[in-house]
């Protein structure tokens, strides 16, 4: 793969993974991109805004997600799901409701989309302790951006929301939630600490906030860790033989 090409695929949104080296890369590009071409999907002006904010956000402008309209197995409050299977992204499921452009009347289908687009482009990592702090980085309000990620897993809500129900009977339940609200609060603002001082980090380097934030949504939660917690970031670029890396050096460095 020449160098252009990955930087082609890059802004594509098709990224390499951590360890993932050229041939299954390429094979991954490949599935993502027969099964968008094979498919019927959302029609392609409701991506125009979308590619357009994340090239701004994380210098990227994803071609091939395979999304779609159902409510199938999705929860209440459920606006959206992208569903993976290892490293390939399978398609993006969205609210049938969200073909009139709102769901809720507070989410935006292109709000949605891009949140979504976000976890599509990353399906590569495999990671989530940081994953939602990227994702709700595209929201439309400071407030979402903040408190979004306070959920890493969709599965996290339901301790809260039973204990709750479940103070209606037992008053005693009421504390197992607000002791689970308040877990999930300190780990939430160690999480936004953890992220500025590694995009500091990467900003002392490269000395463009664009740059530094497309830099940090390429690397995995291993690496956030160390660079927060000072890592010169140049020395350990040089040392890192991936494609990933390859890449970040090629196109930010």
């Amino acid at each position: 793969m020449t160098d252009q090409e990955l930087l082609d695929l890059n802004k594509e949104g098709l990224i390499p993974g951590p360890g993932e080296d050229e041939k299954n890369f390429i094979e991954r590009v490949d599935f993502t991109k027969k099964r968008f071409t094979e498919g019927s999907w959302i029609p392609d002006a409701h991506w125009d805004w979308v590619r357009l904010f994340l090239d701004d956000v994380f210098d990227v402008k994803p071609l091939y997600i395979c999304a779609f309209y159902s409510n199938k197995g999705l929860t209440p409050w459920q606006g959206a799901a992208s569903w993976i299977e290892g490293r390939r992204l399978n398609s993006v499921q969205l609210r049938v409701r969200l073909k009139r452009g709102s769901y809720l009347r507070m989410y935006r289908r292109e709000e949605i989309l891009a949140h979504e687009a976000v976890h599509g482009v990353r399906c590569g990592f495999n990671e989530d302790r940081y994953e939602e702090f990227f994702a709700y980085m595209v929201s439309d309000k400071k407030w979402r951006r903040v408190l979004g990620p306070i959920l890493q897993r969709p599965w996290e809500a339901w301790p809260f929301l039973l204990c709750s129900l479940g103070g209606m009977f037992w008053p005693i339940c009421y504390t197992g939630a607000a002791l689970w609200a308040g877990l999930g609060f300190c780990r939430l603002i160690k999480g936004h600490l953890k992220l500025r001082k590694a995009s500091n980090k990467v900003f002392t380097l490269l000395g463009c906030a664009h740059k530094s934030r497309a830099v940090l949504f390429r690397l995995t939660d291993e690496e956030i860790e160390r660079f927060s917690k000072g890592e010169d970031v140049k020395e350990y670029a040089k040392m890192q033989n991936e494609l990933r890396w390859r890449l970040i050096r090629l196109a930010y460095f």
